[in-house]
């Protein structure tokens, strides 16, 4: 499988454990310290799935989220917001500005893997 996947996330360890979670599923990642970076990053790189923290210096999640919505070349980007918001009501605002979906912090490796490929099933399917 070869799944190429934008990690946005400000927390330098989640970063690394992320990545360490998809390399060995095959998956390719780039990741970014803040919506900015991202941003730059999409100037040149193509993903499948960004994995999107909602809590971030600089250009949150939020509007990360909302700038990528606005972008036709990324309108139809899968996102999964990876954030500590427990609450019913955070998650239908994250799925309300632009998100997929979303997985709560802590999280286990199938778990993660599992989200993203259920948001890439959907995708293909549309």
């Amino acid at each position: 499988m070869n799944v190429k996947v934008l990690v946005v996330e400000d927390d330098r360890d989640y970063r690394l454990i992320i990545e360490e979670y998809l390399k060995p599923a095959g998956m390719e990642v780039r990741a970014a310290k803040n919506g900015e970076e991202a941003l730059e990053i999409l100037k040149t790189y193509s993903p499948d799935i960004a994995l999107v923290d909602w809590m971030m210096p600089r250009l949150d999640g939020e509007a990360f989220c909302r700038a990528l919505r606005a972008d036709p070349r990324h309108a139809r980007l899968p996102i999964l917001m990876v954030t500590v918001k427990k609450e019913a009501e955070e998650q239908a605002e994250a799925l309300h500005f632009g998100a997929d979906g979303f997985i709560n912090k802590p999280f286990k490796p199938e778990e993660l893997r599992s989200r993203i490929q259920a948001l890439l099933r959907i995708r293909a399917a549309s």
